[in-house]
């Protein structure tokens, strides 16, 4: 069964998940080596990408499940402060949202706007919440994550696109997932 649809297992959904979710845990390493990780946002663009080709319910799962994972695997993000579990909800609210708005035929970039900002707003809301609960001071972390992820939303609009374009090129829009 899908995730949140009932429909048969589809082999290459599954597999088309397990690759934007393996990108999602590689691309932070290889931007960490170069210590440009926590700016441009890596794990983001894959997943932003997968999520305009996976049907809704593998897009939240791989948006839930990838920072997630990477904690386990790697440490980053952290679990404390939760940057793991922040970005476990953001990822999967905006990979959910992508997955539901490229059905509308609109521009990617306009998805991409719309919905990285409903995202960073997600974020920091959490941020701020959080922050409070957990005696962190909230109004710092929520200005340090504002100030901290723009040239990785501005990064996820110039690449994702013509990531998705390519990938689509190879894969038509009927051969894609629903």
């Amino acid at each position: 069964m899908t995730v949140l649809r009932g429909e048969a297992l589809d082999l290459r959904t599954v597999s088309r998940a397990a690759l934007f979710s393996a990108l999602g845990l590689a691309f932070p390493v290889l931007f960490h080596l170069v210590r440009l990780g926590s700016v441009f946002l890596p794990m983001y663009l894959p997943l932003l990408a997968g999520a305009f080709l996976l049907p809704v319910g593998w897009a939240i799962a791989i948006g839930v499940a990838t920072p997630l994972i990477s904690a386990v695997a790697t440490g980053m993000p952290p679990f404390f402060p939760p940057v793991a579990a922040w970005m476990a909800v953001e990822l999967g609210v905006t990979c959910g949202i992508v997955s539901l708005l490229r059905r509308r035929m609109l521009p990617k970039v306009v998805v991409l706007v719309a919905v990285l900002m409903l995202g960073r707003a997600v974020y920091l809301g959490l941020v701020y919440a959080t922050s409070a609960w957990l005696r962190l001071p909230a109004g710092l972390l929520t200005v340090t994550s504002l100030l901290a992820g723009w040239p990785g939303v501005v990064l996820a609009l110039l690449a994702v696109p013509p990531a998705v374009a390519a990938v689509e090129r190879r894969w038509p829009v009927g051969e894609v997932a629903p």
